[in-house]
């Protein structure tokens, strides 16, 4: 590049070679306006990703880790890598639509308080993904998604699973599929808490900013399909360990240390009991996520 970056795209993977092409194709054929630049952070795939990406496509900086450092780490090392003062944080099986990242952008401009903007999240046949809600509370985060997805709250909880996603609405927290962050947020609030592995690192975030006075906004005019799941459908009862560790955290960096030991046996508990029904039952992530 001539000019400097505007825009850094920073994609962390782990054996995602069969999907993170076609991620990098989508934003190739749908570029943002303004100059940007890629970096592909690799948790030490076993499937040849890193290889398969600088072949593919030579312009991206690709990061090898050793190890798989987990994902707030990753992308902490793709932030620190780049420049630009607006990051786009993207998983390896998203694609974005055609205007997404300026309407992304657009945005931010607008909304000068915005930390992070949200975009409108497809299945890959068309299907609407739930991408906004708000930042939990324990009794929401231990009841579910299922429990709360019956009781169809539209634009109110963890989820919001009953709002349409047509309307621009400042949100709680979004979905971490794909979102643009402002660096000057960044700057303020920190990076991603690498405590965490994977799964609340962003919620956290989302939270922190909030403590700071910055907000979350959604967006239907910026819009990414997401496949879902590429990475948790290969370890899933280690997803289900990290994520309930991940809620602990979240929820014991904001409760008495008197109280932490009561919500790790509940915490805990919660996990035993998930880790069963994926052993018995269909995938956790298709559950959980979009109620298989």
């Amino acid at each position: 590049m001539t000019t400097a970056p505007h825009i850094s795209v920073v994609i962390v993977t782990w054996n995602s070679r069969a999907v993170v092409l076609d991620c990098l194709d989508a934003l190739a054929a749908n570029p943002p306006s303004a100059p940007w630049e890629v970096v592909v952070v690799d948790n030490a795939s076993t499937d040849g990703t890193p290889e398969a990406v600088r072949e593919h496509a030579p312009s991206v900086r690709v990061i090898a880790n050793d190890s798989n450092r987990g994902l707030p780490a990753a992308n902490n090392q793709g932030i620190a890598a780049t420049t630009g003062p607006l990051v786009l944080i993207a998983n390896p099986d998203t694609a974005v639509g055609p205007g997404s990242v300026d309407a992304l952008v657009e945005l931010l401009d607008r909304r000068p308080q915005t930390a992070f903007a949200i975009p409108r999240l497809r299945y890959p046949d068309g299907g609407l993904q739930v991408s906004a809600g708000d930042l939990p509370s324990l009794r929401e985060a231990l009841r579910g998604r299922q429990a709360q997805r019956r009781q169809a709250d539209g634009d109110q909880g963890f989820w919001w699973d009953g709002w349409a996603h047509d309307e621009e609405r400042r949100i709680g927290r979004g979905h971490e599929a794909c979102y643009l962050v402002r660096r000057s947020a960044i700057d303020e609030i920190g990076l991603q808490d690498e405590a965490y592995f994977l799964d609340w690192e962003g919620i956290d975030w989302a939270a922190r900013a909030t403590a700071f006075g910055w907000e979350v906004w959604f967006t239907p005019a910026a819009e990414v399909v997401h496949l879902g799941g590429t990475s948790i459908r290969q370890v899933p009862l280690r997803w289900i360990v990290g994520s309930h560790r991940g809620m602990y955290r979240y929820f014991a960096k904001r409760t008495s240390p008197a109280l932490r030991p009561a919500l790790a046996v509940v915490v805990t508990a919660r996990g035993v009991a998930k880790a069963a029904a994926a052993a018995m039952g269909p995938a956790a992530y298709e559950r959980a996520h979009r109620g298989g």
